[in-house]
């Protein structure tokens, strides 16, 4: 028997303003959520206030766009709040925990406003929940006559602009307007009077102000000048539904007056819409990333101007028009490096956007697995291209479960060992020369290396013979080999090693690195190291036979002459003596020459030698020609030639050359198979 379709669900939205309407509630929902978990902690006035403005705004966006389930279940969550600070509630954590359960309900049902469809969310058996925890003591909705008379003072500047409009002969009409109780989206109701009141005249004073209609109470006071008669006026307002009877007199201005600060042109922060109009506005992401585009073709175009302005100074002087060329080019460089800063700017977010979604992840992972956790959040004002916050949202999650089900211990474990009963994970932020590092660290058990080293032996990753000339770092490495895990039994939550070889790709598709230090007994660090933006990098270009490559500046620890460093042989592998250390040797001819992107021998006769890192990790690339250092434009490799290992894009350059973008950690990661020869799997 063939399936009965969903059926579709309408709501009064247009597709174009669904992107920020969802901006909106997201917000909102995760002020609650936010909201909640301090609650948890310590109840306190300013965060009751929060999550109940957060509530009552949502409320209003839900009944703006006719979400009527979204509507209630909100209007009952503002009630409880409500409770709370009128003190007849107390915010246990039965009740927390039922409230973090609305707002998952909550973000089903934003769901259906995108998809159409039925979510299926269990939302009556929820209410009925909520409903049963109201006091029915909470404070009462205000109306008209119980206005606070406070609200109707004015600001010097307010009372002398309404007298000169009274001394000029405009008509000035007082009026108050309220929603009935029972009102399906108050805010919304307010807002349709307000913009009502502005087609018949000009509202000089409103309270509260346009802006902050669903933050306050339900109800309004205007100033309005207008030459529409008061009785249609009052016609025109009982059309909307939800609106108690208005009050509507003529207004006489009095000396009275609202201390506080006034604007810098005389009027009063608190003026309606005579005050400053807000500077920002939002724009979407896919707009940035196009401004981004345009923003790298200049850049492209600014080299290549740079070089046409040198070269015709060189052979023409400054003369004439090569004079004018000259005086333009620096100005025109500066200009583009000026809108290029803008555009950066424009796309960075503070990486608080993500942070502020784990603590609710932390807190139900911990009770899951019966632990008690402190999370700590550090730098979470630190900025990052928002490209890279969405990307790296999965690995931290990953990261922060794995910290809590497998990397903390249980209260008693950790009373026995001599530790507090709560364990404490960090996730900080921090920008470290030109890139950001991202650390996830707990005061756990930490990584056994011979715990490690067994379960390699045992899932056949390694034989036994190899796996005991592995050092402590490259045991400890081997976590991030899929199908690795030290864990007796599966929690369904994580396990230490299972998934951590994604976490790892992940990071080093953003042209980042992963690194892990652990002590046993006391703890596991992570470390992400992450670029800035993906979208424009600093690189040092290389030539290899006719072939240019860039290699990215934050992975380069140095260069020198092939002829000047120390290079031997170790197992029929090249390697250099530097700073005390032996690193590796890469050819890069050698290696790409097998992808048939190069193929001419070489013929200079003092080749080059550039040292990178990745994490801990370091190698020397042999070139044969350093060219210096250029910031590129990134563009992805064409899907027809497929991934290519060791390369993760190309770019254009100002004289219309190609130069591939060299993937350091791609590189590393086969130097260091290449020197263990395992993990390889285990024949049978």
């Amino acid at each position: 028997m063939a399936r009965k379709p969903k059926p579709v669900l309408t709501f009064d939205i247009a597709i174009d303003e669904l992107e920020m309407f969802l901006e909106d509630v997201n917000e909102r929902l995760q002020a609650m959520e936010s909201g909640l978990l301090r609650l948890e902690k310590k109840s306190d006035p300013e965060t009751l206030n929060s999550v109940f403005r957060a509530a009552h705004t949502l409320k209003a966006f839900a009944g703006t766009v006719g979400h009527q389930p979204m509507a209630d279940l909100t209007h009952t969550m503002e009630t409880l709040f409500d409770e709370m600070r009128a003190g007849t509630l107390s915010p246990t954590q039965a009740i927390i925990d039922e409230l973090l359960a609305s707002i998952d309900i909550l973000k089903a049902l934003r769901d259906e406003i995108v998809t159409r469809r039925p979510s299926g969310a269990k939302v009556e058996a929820l209410q009925a929940r909520l409903d049963a925890l109201q006091t029915g003591k909470g404070k009462q909705k205000q109306t008209p006559a119980n206005l606070p008379s406070d609200q109707r003072r004015l600001t010097p500047e307010q009372v002398a602009l309404l007298n000169e409009m009274n001394e000029s002969g405009q008509n000035l009409l007082e009026i108050e307007i309220a929603t009935i109780p029972e009102a399906y989206a108050p805010a919304a109701r307010l807002y349709q009077a307000t913009i009502a009141l502005m087609e018949v005249g000009k509202i000089v004073v409103q309270r509260p102000e346009l802006a902050n209609i669903a933050e306050g109470d339900e109800h309004l006071w205007l100033i309005v000048t207008t030459s529409t008669e008061p009785d249609k006026i009052e016609q025109l307002l009982d059309e909307i539904d939800d609106l108690a009877k208005s009050r509507l007199k003529p207004y006489l201005p009095t000396e009275q007056t609202l201390p506080g600060e006034t604007s810098g042109d005389g009027r009063s922060a608190e003026s309606g819409p005579e005050a400053a109009p807000d500077k920002t506005v939002r724009i979407s992401i896919e707009r940035l990333d196009t401004l981004m585009n345009l923003v790298g073709e200049l850049v492209t175009n600014r080299t290549r101007l740079l070089q046409i302005e040198d070269m015709l100074r060189t052979q023409y002087g400054k003369d004439g028009n090569v004079g004018a060329l000259s005086e333009l080019a620096p100005h025109f460089s500066h200009v583009v490096d000026q809108l290029q800063d803008e555009v950066m700017r424009a796309r960075m977010l503070p990486i608080a956007s993500l942070f502020n979604k784990f603590p609710r992840l932390v807190r139900d992972v911990a009770r899951t697995a019966g632990k008690q956790v402190n999370l700590v959040i550090e730098g979470e004002a630190t900025e990052l291209d928002r490209a890279i916050i969405e990307a790296i949202g999965d690995p931290l999650i990953h990261l922060l479960r794995n910290a809590v089900d497998h990397g903390l211990e249980t209260p008693e474990v950790r009373q026995a060992a001599g530790k507090s009963p709560t364990g404490v994970v960090r996730l900080t932020a921090a920008a470290v020369g030109g890139q950001i590092v991202v650390t996830v660290a707990d005061d756990g058990q930490g990584i056994d290396p011979e715990k490690i080293r067994q379960a390699a032996i045992k899932h056949k990753l390694l034989a036994p013979e190899e796996a005991v000339q592995l050092t402590t770092d490259e045991i400890v490495d081997l976590i991030f080999q899929p199908n690795l895990s030290t864990a007796a039994e599966v929690t369904g939550v994580s396990g230490r090693g299972v998934g951590l070889d994604v976490v790892r790709t992940n990071i080093e598709r953003l042209s980042g690195s992963v690194v892990v230090t652990s002590t046993l007994g006391q703890g596991t660090t992570f470390q992400l190291t992450l670029p800035l933006t993906l979208a424009l990098i600093q690189t040092m270009l290389v030539m290899v036979r006719h072939t240019l490559y860039a290699i990215p500046v934050t992975s380069i620890n140095g260069a020198m002459y092939v002829a000047e460093a120390a290079i031997h042989t170790v197992k029929g592998k090249s390697v250099l003596e530097w700073q005390e250390s032996t690193l590796p040797l890469l050819d890069l001819h050698e290696i790409f020459s097998q992808s048939r992107l190069t193929a001419t021998p070489s013929t200079v006769a003092k080749p080059s030698v550039v040292l990178v890192n990745w994490g801990k990790y370091q190698v020397g690339l042999i070139v044969d020609r350093i060219i210096g250092q250029q910031e590129i434009v990134v563009k992805s490799l064409s899907p027809l030639i497929g991934p290519i290992s060791g390369l993760s894009g190309a770019t254009i350059l100002g004289d219309g050359r190609i130069a591939l973008i060299v993937d350091v950690p791609g590189l590393i990661n086969t130097v260091l198979r290449a020197q263990r020869t395992p993990p390889k799997r285990v024949e049978k």
